[in-house]
């Protein structure tokens, strides 16, 4: 294997805690309650100045079916309660946009409260920040052999990669298949000569200038990346502008690895490879400096699974599965993530959860499936992947037990490796892997030339089972989205059982072992999935085990850990064999008797003597009567010499 070039690891996020309360970069969000021609044709939307009041987004309780008409209603709901707002730009399934008056003066808060009020709406929310599934704080090192850096993609071994999805085996079937246009809503995309034959052309989200960081520009047909840092200095200049927003001193190039991931070039004799040999990439930008805003996302989402989008050109290439990098973080106050519960008592937190659910429903009603990051934090499942509806993807090791960051829970669908790179925690020393290699900017705040690194995190994971479905969906393009999440589900491998690790649970939450109710079905398994998809009907998955692991470092970090270890089976004895029974032994022939002798009669007296003839000779015996020749009984005894000594080798 040729040697790959030197690795450029991208640039270190610093951690810096929230500052408001956060929700996940949304599921592919695309519940168009009205027509979605009506919309961009007719809809008469206005434009208004942007003031230091943040937007609301708000969703009318009986939405009428004539967008017109939704927006006359919400005029009178924004009369009545003295609200100095207007509608923005519609949302789908009857929520809509709020922005303040260019004259508008007053607070955010107050105006929800008021809107809350009025039986009119259903709900009303901030149009808050969203932040991608942040890199965990691990140091991005080089691989110490480039040549073996995609460990992730190579054969899935029980003794040195156990982890692994088994790519290579599915490429056996798929490498000449053409794959469904894959979405990657993120931070968007940098150029790459081993990425960028595989591209669309995308569109950027992001629609303040400010945090689209594009010269101005905001929202345009230009899904490029020019980085999404956000200093010290920029933040001090304009706390009001920035509030809310997260510092990050460097540029995270996040889009580019994930596409890197799906679909990088592969087969060239150059780079990296990707999951998708045949596949295009869609890049939809959502994110900028100050995450991604609720609306954006849900333009983004729309756009992407080829709905229409007020202002914004028709999506020409509709994505069919969506692969999305963002989950929420536990609230800085109360210490539980966001839920996705539409029921929730924090209004904010409700209203958010019917955006999304609503979202999610309409999407799967045009079978598109939604892939999610679980998160980082080592908890709870994070949003939107603990909705309903959107597959939740967890991070393991390499071989295979849970990454020391990743989230876990009944939400989760499958795990499949993330990287567990060594950043100086417990146990890195013996267990830490090196990371996910794909391609990425080696610019610190702005595009620079273009390189490869090693990265971690369940944004890492989430392509991986996106890359599959879209394998399973060019191996069988018939498949319906039910038969592909269950798929996924039904090929995986069991989870690796650690025993000194213990199972995950709240109080051992580093790495730890999976099971059914923490790290879903299991282990992804793309030659199995791939299988699945040329016999959905009559697919029976192979009869596995799970892969016990033991090993001294393993012992010793369950020990720092203070995992409650699980305890290891004691095998069964091996019965005695059980003795051939001695053949009884085969009893002489009983002789026949010798018959009498037959007395001689008394001759008559002999008269006198005629000549008689002279008799012919006796002939002899032929053997008959069953007697065995001799020369085939060594004949039968050759054969059956020859019938034991040959042996099978299919």
């Amino acid at each position: 294997m040729k040697t790959l070039p030197a690795l450029t690891p991208p640039p270190r996020p610093t951690s810096r805690a929230f500052r408001f309360n956060q929700f996940v970069a949304a599921a592919t969000v695309a519940g168009v309650a009205v027509s979605a021609a009506v919309l961009a044709a007719r809809l008469p939307v206005r434009v208004v100045a942007s003031r230091a009041s943040a937007p609301l987004i708000v969703k009318l309780a009986d939405a009428p079916a004539d967008p017109r008409e939704q927006q006359a209603l919400l005029g009178r709901v924004l009369a009545d309660a003295g609200v100095p707002m207007a509608a923005d730009r519609p949302l789908g399934s009857g929520w809509w946009r709020l922005q303040p008056l260019a004259d508008a003066a007053g607070n955010s808060a107050v105006w929800l409260t008021r809107l809350r009020a009025d039986g009119r709406l259903a709900h009303a929310m901030p149009d808050l920040h969203e932040r991608r599934a942040a890199v965990p704080t691990d140091s991005l090192f080089r691989p110490a052999d480039p040549a073996n850096a995609q460990w992730w993609l190579d054969d899935q071994s029980d003794t040195t990669n156990a982890g692994v999805a088994n790519f290579t085996k599915a490429w056996d079937t798929t490498k000449n298949a053409a794959s469904p246009v894959i979405a990657v809503l993120d931070s968007g995309i940098t150029s790459h000569a081993d990425l960028n034959a595989n591209l669309l052309a995308g569109y950027n989200f992001v629609s303040k200038p400010e945090y689209a960081n594009n010269g101005g520009v905001g929202r345009s047909a230009n899904a490029n990346d020019p980085g999404d840092a956000l200093t010290q200095v920029e933040y001090d200049a304009n706390t009001a502008l920035w509030d809310g927003c997260v510092v990050n001193p460097v540029s995270s190039w996040h889009g580019t690895v994930v596409a890197g991931q799906l679909g990088a070039v592969t087969n060239n004799a150059n780079g990296v490879a990707g999951i998708n040999w045949n596949v295009r990439i869609l890049p939809v930008r959502v994110s900028g400096k100050c995450g991604a805003s609720v609306a954006d996302m849900v333009d983004g989402m729309r756009w992407a699974a080829g709905l229409t989008v007020a202002g914004v050109p028709a999506n020409p290439s509709p994505a069919k599965v969506l692969v999305i990098g963002f989950a929420g973080v536990p609230d800085k106050t109360t210490g539980r993530p966001p839920s996705c519960n539409v029921n929730d008592t924090d209004p904010n937190v409700a209203a958010a959860a019917r955006l999304y659910s609503d979202a999610v429903t309409e999407l799967r009603s045009q079978g598109v499936l939604v892939v999610a990051a679980a998160g980082n934090q080592s908890g709870s499942v994070g949003r939107p992947a603990n909705c309903a509806g959107v597959f939740a993807v967890a991070a393991a090791n390499r071989q295979g037990f849970k990454s020391i960051y990743s989230n876990f829970g009944t939400e989760v669908k499958l795990a499949v490796p993330g990287g567990d790179s060594a950043n100086g925690a417990t146990c890195d020393n013996d267990l830490a892997d090196t990371g996910i290699v794909s391609t990425t900017n080696t610019g610190t705040t702005a595009p620079d030339k273009a390189g490869y690194g090693a990265v971690a995190g369940t944004s890492f994971a989430a392509p991986q089972v996106a890359g599959a479905a879209a394998l399973m969906w060019a191996t069988n393009p018939a498949l319906t989205l039910a038969q592909v999440e269950a798929g996924l589900k039904a090929s995986a491998r069991p989870h690796v059982t650690a025993y000194a690790l213990g199972y995950c649970t709240t109080l051992n939450k580093r790495r730890c072992t999976f099971n059914d109710t923490t790290g879903g079905a299991g282990l992804l398994d793309a030659a199995e999935a791939v299988k699945f998809a040329l016999t959905p009907a009559s697919y029976t998955p192979p009869v596995r085990a799970s892969l016990g692991l033991q090993s001294a470092a393993l012992t010793r970090c369950g020990a720092q850990q203070g995992s409650t270890a699980i305890p290891v089976p004691t095998p069964a004895p091996t019965p005695a064999p059980t003795p051939a029974p001695t053949p009884a032994p085969t009893p002489a022939p009983t002789p026949a008797p010798t018959p009498a002798p037959t007395p001689a009669p008394t001759p008559a007296p002999t008269p006198a003597p005629t000549p008689a003839p002279t008799p012919a000779p006796a002939a002899t015996s032929g053997g008959g009567g069953g007697a065995a020749s001799g020369v085939w009984l060594l004949g039968l005894l050759g054969a059956a010499g020859a019938l034991g000594s040959r042996r099978r080798l299919d």
